[in-house]
């Protein structure tokens, strides 16, 4: 069976690559500041601020002891004259990013970011959806 970008029989990626996490992103205007303001009167955890100066944070809350934490990605967009922000959900991938990346590719998707391995320790890569959506996909380093 046919999908839509012409793929016959071809396989479930979700599955294959163990997808089990989604995150949003946030534009902001001062990622540090964001991320005070969300562990301070918010009550979550800073996960880490990167940059210098710094221009990217995630907050998290919860430890897993009655569910998965929620995480809530920061990113300090500049937002006079740029064009509108489209938005962005980064997704977490259990294996294979890289494998994962290929078969996107093969499938003809638009990457705007190949893989890369971050500091903050993960490898991730992403792709442009047809609206101008950004999706990041991400698995952590071994």
């Amino acid at each position: 069976m046919a999908t839509s970008t012409g793929v016959a029989d071809a396989p479930d990626l979700g599955t294959l690559h163990e997808f089990h996490g989604v995150q949003p992103v946030l534009p902001v205007s001062d990622a540090a500041r964001a991320a005070r303001w969300f562990r301070d009167v918010l009550g979550f955890e800073i996960d880490f601020i990167a940059g210098e100066p710094p221009s990217y944070a995630r907050v998290k809350k919860g430890d897993r002891s009655y569910g998965d934490p929620v995480y809530l990605r920061l990113w300090q967009c500049n937002t006079r004259g740029a064009p509108p922000w489209r938005g962005e959900i980064v997704i977490h991938v259990g294996k294979d990013i890289d494998g994962l990346h290929a078969a996107y590719a093969k499938r003809g998707v638009t990457v705007i970011e190949p893989p890369i391995s971050q500091p903050w320790g993960l490898r991730e890569f992403a792709i442009r959806e047809p609206d101008g959506h950004v999706l990041r996909f991400c698995g952590y380093l071994p």
